[in-house]
């Protein structure tokens, strides 16, 4: 019975995250805490999240407001190794078992995970994951709106 129950909530999450703010200003999925399982790239880990005492949940989360070299479907090989030096980077700075939080998470209808602002606690403060990647030249500021990012383009401008 406690299985058919973890498996309605999981079912029923995607709706509740893609849901609306409300008018007040309250944002229901403001913040969460979670585990890092995996970098997947340099703007995308899967972690594990605490959605409630004893239940907890995997998630691919993109990393909002930036955007970094693809490791698949790379328009040159100089992409592809920005791509995997992205990836260490992150990996570095947000390796497995280390504690995240997850800020005005959304559901992402069209991938399948969600889009989150992720942080690190790191002594005395927060540390944005995407300012981290954007100030170590792993990742752009981005949003949807924008075009894809000429990675090939760029790499002249990085060397």
């Amino acid at each position: 019975m406690r299985l058919i129950r973890i498996l309605f909530l999981l079912c029923l999450l995607p709706q509740v995250l893609s849901a609306e703010a409300e008018p007040d200003g309250f944002h229901p999925y403001s913040e969460y805490s979670a585990t890092v399982v995996r970098i997947i790239d340099g703007d995308t880990l899967e972690v594990s999240v605490d959605l409630w005492p004893g239940l907890i949940a995997n998630y691919s989360v993109r990393v909002r407001g930036i955007d970094a070299p693809e490791l698949r479907r790379v328009g040159c090989e100089e992409e592809r190794a920005w791509a995997k030096e992205a990836k260490a980077r992150a990996e570095r700075l947000y390796d497995p078992g280390s504690r995240v939080r997850l800020e005005n998470v959304e559901y992402d209808v069209f991938a399948g995970r969600v889009v989150a602002d992720v942080k690190r606690w790191r002594s005395d403060r927060w540390l944005s994951f995407a300012r981290e990647m954007v100030e170590r030249d792993m990742a752009v500021e981005w949003t949807p709106e924008m075009k894809d990012v000429p990675w090939c383009l760029l790499v002249s401008t990085r060397e």
